[in-house]
């Protein structure tokens, strides 16, 4: 009996020496339950402070009547809501600023042109409670210093939490989206010269009462007018158009665009849209990345016209 009884204890023993250790804890108790129900999310980065807001399925920009690009913000969201305090770091404010952690941030010296590494904090509510983030830096091997304002240290996070170098990335870049085969016509108006409009055919688009197309810019334009996307956006000047393109497509639905170059830059007014959508464009002008702004400034005579 001593035997069996030695026997017991030892196989209790082993069992309790195998048990697996307890997962790390959340860095974020609740917020994966509660994210789907989140309204509203407050980021600070750099000198810019951004409130996102929630409508529907989509996040809005408060203050900036517009669309927040949801590439970066809800993989952000996901990550957080993930992520685990993995390994904990450093407790010393000291020390916060080495891993990108300190709040306000300290600003970064590079010396070997390494890439950017932004940082940011992020406030949120969480059952009744307020929550405020601090995103470091991403760890080479994989992973993000991370840190929550009021816990004993800050963490090293197997996480994968993402911000844009630059605030202007928070906002979504495509200006409108219709699908190309919806497109009817596309017109093309420069100074002193008449109007070109441009149908679509069986061949793509081409210039009206021609019988094909006889290059594929028209179709390139075309679809740089069905989906064009902005770099950055700022209060609408009083500068001249130097072209402007318009867009008829199915159901009645109507864009025009002017464009006018600023040295190497191609900005864009937002001149007639949808009146559902037409707040998102009031007051503004868009810089345009290049490969929008080629296909749009194409030359009349590779378009089939004179």
């Amino acid at each position: 009996m001593r035997g069996a009884a030695l026997v017991a204890l030892v196989v209790l023993g082993l069992a309790a020496c195998s048990r697996a250790p307890a997962p790390p804890a959340p860095l974020v108790p609740g917020l994966a339950k509660a994210l789907p129900g989140l309204a509203e999310v407050r980021l600070e980065q750099g000198d810019t402070t951004l409130v996102f807001e929630r409508q529907g399925e989509a996040w809005r920009i408060r203050d900036a009547a517009w669309r927040a690009d949801r590439r970066w913000l809800q993989p952000l969201l996901l990550g957080l809501a993930n992520a685990r305090c993995d390994a904990p770091r450093t407790a010393d404010p000291a020390r916060f600023a080495r891993i990108g952690v300190a709040w306000p941030a300290a600003a970064e010296v590079s010396t070997d042109g390494a890439f950017a590494r932004p940082t940011g904090r992020l406030r949120f509510s969480v059952d009744g409670r307020e929550v405020a983030v601090i995103v470091g830096f991403p760890q080479a091997r994989g992973g993000t210093f991370v840190r929550v304002e009021g816990a004993a240290h800050s963490c090293l996070s197997a996480a994968t939490l993402r911000l844009p170098a630059r605030t202007s990335e928070w906002f979504d870049p495509q200006l409108w989206q219709v699908p190309i085969e919806q497109v009817a016509t596309v017109v093309v108006e420069d100074p002193g010269q008449p109007a070109l409009r441009l149908v679509r055919g069986d061949g793509g688009f081409r210039p009206e009462g021609a019988l094909i197309a006889l290059t594929p810019d028209a179709d390139a334009l075309a679809s740089a007018l069905a989906a064009p996307r902005q770099l950055d956006l700022r209060a609408a000047g009083d500068a001249e158009p130097e072209r402007v393109l318009r867009l008829a497509g199915e159901g009645g639905v109507a864009y025009a665009l002017a464009l006018w170059r600023d040295g190497e830059a191609t900005w864009a007014r937002v001149l007639e849209a949808p009146e559902d959508a037409s707040v998102w464009y009031r007051g503004r002008e868009f810089r345009l990345p290049t490969n929008v702004a080629e296909p749009l400034w194409a030359a009349r005579g590779t378009l089939g016209g004179t």
